[in-house]
């Protein structure tokens, strides 16, 4: 089985397609409405019930209740998803601000290091 990263988490290539699925989806989805949308012949309810699960304990899957049924969204988009693993991140760290030092520091594209520019300067603080 080939292992992805998405947003900072290992996904199997299950995973990944039903992720795939739920961001193409406009609203949150049964499970059943799920296995319709996927299109895999060999794909089982209780299996894909099952990744399910995993992706909603990797959050980058929610469970939406409405009435006496469950529903399933992306926590996010990949970016928002992206982003609030490295927050994750950061929060673990001792220094912060040495950690995004690095990372800045680190950039090797003009054009990149001008957009993080104009952003701090759009969320400047006081």
């Amino acid at each position: 089985m080939v292992r992805r990263i998405i947003a900072g988490r290992r996904v199997g290539d299950l995973e990944a397609a039903v992720l795939q699925q739920l961001w193409n989806e406009p609203q949150p989805v049964t499970g059943r409405e799920l296995l319709e949308r996927l299109a895999r012949p060999s794909l089982g309810y209780t299996t894909l019930m099952t990744v399910l699960k995993r992706l909603v304990d990797k959050q980058l899957v929610e469970r939406v209740s409405e009435g006496r049924s469950i529903r399933y969204r992306a926590a996010g988009d990949l970016d928002e998803l992206t982003a609030q693993a490295i927050e994750g991140l950061l929060s673990s760290a001792q220094d912060r601000q040495a950690v995004l030092a690095h990372l800045i520091e680190s950039v090797d594209d003009p054009a990149l290091v001008a957009e993080l520019r104009a952003v701090l300067d759009r969320t400047d603080r006081p």
